[in-house]
């Protein structure tokens, strides 16, 4: 019997991004230094954009942007790379899952490569090897990003991941090996010259040492400074500096032939989409800033006070994409009343039902169970909420407590 050859059409949707669209993301996910490297590229690159005065940033149609440097805190630097992670961890794991993670930092090598295999960790713990797999992913997406991973090209992934690259670029990853030889590397991949560029350009921001504490004496700049006035959250974002940057006319006017001309229209495009970007970016910084400090208000009382935060909860009070609002906290700074703080510091892991109301019930029940011959300590209260998954600072539950009422613990103990 012979069968007979039938072509049956299969329709699907994919979501593809414009340059505009992808050019906005990459500029969202850059801090304010790293936006300035960028845009020192792309004045290199493009002859529609220019550089005038050392004074302030302009784009089209004078609007003009204006940067400040004269902060109130100082960002207090870690000792080590070590340290970053472990503050992260202590904010992001819980019980078990915290001391995995703890021991995969402590034993990173000098570039951040795990040196445990994930089956001798499982072993270790007495955990499933799921679970491992699943810390040491988020090991690896806590800054500096792709410390945890098994090798070089592992560390360029995730890093890449979390730069937004596309998807194309990422999976190019695997003939790393080729990297050295740009011929070979695009004939394995088959890249174009114009992808071939743009992936080196996601390739030059990786850092390929990021557990080296050198990095540490790089600079930090705030995007912007918080503060509470008469109990309403007040922000200020700090503009870019150094530049004065217009959209060049003169080569789009004098443009001759055919072929020039359309050169000139892409760059004109591409300084147009730059500037909706910088703007964007602005809006959007000023808009998730705000929103988390709307919920982390009684921070900027006492510069303790956190309550557990996600970044799906922002993304429904900003309507905006997850992945959007986790670019425009990714490697960004705000300066508070209390310091200079890391944008993800204000997203604590923890229950979603800890309110305030919450933790203060909890410490009165804990207080009225105790032994009044030997009243607990603030510290031991301390103890007993983490013990029940809820990590709160001693400091914390002395404020709370005294808010309630009820006198230390020496004050309570029944003699």
């Amino acid at each position: 019997m012979k069968k007979s050859l039938e072509l049956s059409p299969n329709v699907s949707q994919q979501l593809k991004l414009t340059p505009s669209v992808s050019l906005s993301l990459e500029i969202l996910q850059l801090s304010s230094l790293d936006l300035e490297n960028f845009l020192i590229s792309e004045l290199e690159a493009n002859p529609l954009v220019e550089i005038e005065d050392n004074v302030s940033f302009v784009l089209e149609n004078s609007k003009t942007y204006y940067y400040e440097e004269d902060f109130d805190s100082e960002f207090k630097r870690p000792e080590s790379i070590s340290e970053i992670l472990k503050e992260q961890i202590n904010l992001e794991f819980d019980g078990a899952e915290k001391d995995v993670a703890l021991f995969i930092v402590n034993n990173l090598d000098r570039r951040g490569l795990l040196l445990v295999a994930e089956e001798e960790i499982s072993d270790k713990f007495n955990i499933d090897i799921g679970t491992v797999k699943r810390i040491r992913e988020r090991v690896k997406r806590l800054n500096p990003v792709g410390c945890g991973s098994y090798s070089v090209k592992e560390l360029l992934q995730v890093q890449f991941e979390e730069m937004g690259a596309p998807t194309k670029f990422i999976d190019a990853l695997s003939y790393f090996e080729f990297l050295p030889s740009p011929s070979t590397f695009k004939l394995k991949t088959g890249l174009s010259n114009g992808d071939y560029e743009e992936f080196l350009s996601y390739f030059r921001r990786c850092d390929l040492r990021p557990f080296d504490s050198a990095s540490l004496n790089a600079p930090v700049r705030p995007e912007a400074k918080v503060w509470l006035e008469k109990g309403e959250v007040k922000l200020k974002i700090f503009e870019l500096k150094k530049f004065n940057f217009k959209i060049n006319n003169f080569y789009l006017k004098h443009a001759g032939n055919k072929e020039l001309r359309k050169f000139i229209l892409e760059k004109y495009q591409r300084a147009l989409s730059l500037k909706r970007a910088i703007e964007q970016r602005k809006e959007t910084l000023e808009m998730v800033i705000k929103a988390v400090f709307e919920e982390q208000k009684e921070f900027l009382l006492d510069g303790m006070s956190l309550k557990p935060l996600t970044l799906s909860e922002i993304s429904k009070k900003v309507s905006l994409h997850e992945s959007t609002v986790s670019r425009c906290i990714s490697g960004k700074f705000v300066e508070t009343p209390f310091g200079v703080y890391p944008l993800k510091f204000f997203f604590p892991k923890g229950s979603r039902e800890l309110t305030t109301d919450r933790i203060k019930e909890m410490i009165r029940e804990i207080i009225e169970n105790e032994d009044k011959r030997k009243p607990l300590s603030d510290r031991k209260i301390s103890q007993i909420l983490e013990e029940r998954g809820f990590k709160i600072a001693r400091r914390t539950v002395t404020k709370y407590r005294e808010s309630l009422g009820i006198p230390g613990a020496f004050e309570r103990k029944i003699r």
